[in-house]
């Protein structure tokens, strides 16, 4: 068991006896119809009987020589050479070479004659009664009862195993019991067939079952057996599992009622044997037998758990105790020695108590711990992991393996070091910082202790410091070396020599431009795209924080939907926009951040020195693509299409070549997202006259894309879920992508 909480007997559990699907004997020998097959190469026995169809073979030397192969024709006849027709219709194998012999002496002398049987003739039987194919059949004339038996499929469930006849002629020859071939082998009345034989199987007879702690549990036919002890030589016999103080019968007491009766076999109980009690008791047709299992709780036993070598039951003997389960070689090193736990049960109810008992003492032999043991005893034994809070200290910063250790007897720093994987090649030796923990009353005060940790390597014992419970290392990088990761710098795109760079501390980008060879021909600079970790991950803190309140918002909406809405109509448009405005959330949650900056390269000249020459940090990202030729339009247009850019033609231009906006398109909401990643829309755009729009007038450059979002139904709460696409829309501009409308 896995908890000293179990005791060894589990008293609250019943043993349920189910008897199972029960099957009668027998029937499933002739589930195959070549089970029985004869043999047919092996020699016929000496009471073989010949008849039309056997080929005898002849062979004879000396004055008449030569081998004869001659078939028994219709009228029973042999043709011997020089002879003539010989009858051997009837005549048994043994005297057949007799016979051949003396008509031979007729007229040859000085020979000799061997006298086999080549094929032999196909007899016609008939199987009739309860069997799975009654009929005529072709056997081979070696064939037995149960030969025939196997090629009509065999009895049916309804047809005798006990009480098969053989009719020859129109008389009884023969009365097989199939039980005394399956049960012992014996084959004594399984009689070869001849022409004409006829099998007939009867119904089945008196049956009766047995099931439980048997060696063959069955359901059995009944032929001579009277009683429980005939019953129970067909079953094979008790198992030393059956218990014999109580042996059920369920009896069908014919056309009446249906009864159970109990008997006691046990011969410490009864005045006579089991079997002389046995056969005492009757057995009828449709009885059922049923022999319990005895008590499956192990008996004499005790046990040992929890913290040892060899856990498991021990045999119980005579003045058994503690002391003798835990052996010097079964107790695992350490053990908690203050405390064990006995699980005693306690009669007369076998409820469970507890002892608690010092292992220690035990051993050495104490009698107030080294307890004398009884019948289900479980003792169990502690590590000291499970008992108690073993004494540790953690090392942190520059070492191969930090985290927390176990603190040894007389455990220093040095020690500390090595566990952890000793110090990386970054670590800052010169000082490093120990936290310990000072104890005081009731309060608990930290303080540092600084250490150098060249001099603990060096094995010095100043500076090797016993460690104490809970002291805490710090082993600090050397200042100013950088991780991989903030080291280095990619160039992608239009560079001379674009990759991934080394930078410095307090390198700026043009620095890094200029390493690259500068700008590649067909640079556009217009398009460039920066990107920073650090950035990246400040905008996915804040699109995840909006993201959640957006996502609550919508919730309160949808819960206040039916008690604001007008009409039914605006309450399933207004429920649909909400709906959709959640996809696109649940969309944006699947999307990052990309971490981009909004910077304008010029030439590198005049970009040196320029606020937006940026001091690099490692991991960053500059991509100049080369000049694209197109502008794209995306959103409520009749054609979102790419159009050729051209220079100086202003938006009202690409939105007439995609079509212009369709009917469900809000030109008011309409913007521009640049090349270099900046938004322009109407509201950053100059002033407008009466009959100029700025907005629509403004001059798109190469890579830049005009985005028409679609047109929200007008509802009273259009204001409300206005505001929430917008926020959307932000937050898919941050993740460099673009929401459309409310999809």
């Amino acid at each position: 068991m896995s908890s000293g909480d179990d005791p060894v007997v589990e008293t609250d559990k019943s043993q349920h006896f189910k008897t199972g699907q029960l099957r009668q004997f027998g029937y499933n020998f002739f589930r195959s119809g070549d089970l029985f097959a004869p043999l047919t190469d092996i020699p016929v026995g000496p009471d073989y009987i010949v008849g039309p169809g056997d080929t005898i073979i002849v062979s004879a030397w000396g004055s008449l020589e030569g081998t004869y192969p001659l078939e028994v024709n219709r009228n029973g006849e042999i043709q011997l050479p020089r002879i003539g027709p010989l009858k051997v219709w009837g005549v048994t194998y043994e005297r057949l070479p007799q016979l051949i012999r003396n008509n031979l002496a007729k007229v040859f002398r000085d020979f000799n004659v061997s006298v086999t049987m080549g094929k032999l003739k196909v007899i016609k039987v008939y199987v009739v009664g309860e069997v799975a194919n009654p009929g005529d059949y072709n056997l081979n004339s070696l064939s037995t009862v149960i030969n025939a038996l196997s090629a009509a499929g065999g009895p049916l469930k309804s047809g005798s195993l006990r009480n098969i006849s053989i009719r020859r002629g129109g008389k009884l020859v023969e009365t097989l019991d199939l039980y005394d071939f399956f049960l012992s082998g014996d084959k004594s009345r399984d009689v070869r067939l001849q022409p004409g034989d006829t099998l007939f199987v009867p119904v089945i007879g008196p049956i009766a079952g047995i099931a439980g702690n048997v060696r063959r549990p069955a359901i059995y036919e009944l032929r001579n057996e009277k009683n429980l002890h005939d019953l129970l030589n067909l079953a094979g016999g008790l198992l030393p599992t059956g218990y014999l103080q109580r042996v059920q019968i369920s009896r069908i007491e014919a056309h009446t009622r249906k009864t159970i009766s109990d008997f006691n076999l046990d011969t410490k109980k009864a005045e006579s044997a089991p079997d002389s009690v046995a056969q005492t008791i009757p057995v009828r047709d449709l009885d059922l037998v049923r022999i319990f299992p005895i008590d499956n709780t192990q008996r004499d036993q005790v046990r040992l758990e929890g913290y040892v070598l060899r856990p498991g039951d021990y045999a119980l003997k005579p003045g058994l105790k503690i002391s003798n389960l835990l052996l010097p070689d079964n107790i695992l090193p350490e053990y908690y020695r203050e405390a064990g736990e006995l699980t005693r049960l306690v009669p007369p109810d076998l409820h469970p108590e507890k002892i608690i008992f010092n292992p220690a003492k035990a051993l050495a032999g104490d009698p107030a711990h080294d307890i004398s043991l009884t019948e289900f005893d479980t003792v169990r034994i502690f590590s000291r992991v499970e008992m108690e809070e073993l004494p540790k200290v953690r090392i942190g910063g520059e070492v191969q393996r930090p985290g927390e250790y176990r603190l040894f007897k007389n455990m220093a720093v040095r020690d500390l070091l090595i566990m952890a994987g000793n110090p990386k090649l970054t670590a800052y030796l010169k000082s490093a910082e120990i936290a310990r923990i000072r104890k005081s009353g009731e309060s608990v005060v930290s303080y540092p202790i600084t250490i150098d940790v060249e001099k603990v390597l060096a094995e010095d014992p100043k500076a090797n410091i016993p460690l104490e419970p809970f002291d805490e290392l710090t082993i600090r990088r050397i200042p100013n070396w950088s991780e991989e990761t903030d080291r280095y710098v990619t160039l992608k795109g239009e560079f001379v020599f674009p990759g991934t760079y080394p930078v410095y501390k307090g390198e700026h980008l043009s620095s890094v431009i200029a390493r690259a060879g500068g700008f590649a021909s067909k640079a556009y600079l217009p398009g460039t795209k920066f990107t920073r970790i650090s950035v990246q991950q400040e905008q996915q803190k804040r699109m995840d924080e909006i993201l959640a309140r957006t996502e609550q918002d919508i919730a309160e909406k949808q819960s206040e939907l039916a008690s604001v809405a007008t009409s039914k109509e605006e309450l399933e448009a207004t429920r649909s926009s909400l709906e959709a405005l959640l996809r696109n959330v649940e969309h944006l949650k699947k999307v990052k951040a990309e971490g981009r900056m909004v910077i304008r390269l010029k030439p590198l000249d005049e970009f040196r020195g320029s606020n937006h020459d940026l001091e690099l940090a490692g991991g960053d990202v500059l991509e100049v693509p080369a000049r694209p030729n197109s502008v794209n339009v995306f959103g409520q247009v009749y054609n979102t299409s790419t159009i050729i850019h051209e220079q100086g033609e202003p938006l009202t231009y690409y939105l007439e070549k995609s079509g212009g906006a369709t009917k469900d398109a809000d030109m008011d909401e309409a913007y521009v997202i640049r090349a270099d990643g900046s938004v322009s829309s109407r509201q950053n755009a100059p002033s407008s006259f009466i009959f100029f729009d700025s907005f629509m007038s403004t001059e798109l450059n190469p890579g830049d894309s005009v985005v028409v979002p679609q047109r929200m139904q007008r509802t009273a709460w259009l204001r409300e879920i206005k505001d929430i696409t917008t926020i959307i829309s932000q937050i898919a501009l941050t993740a460099g992508t673009v929401m459309l409308g409310l999809r």
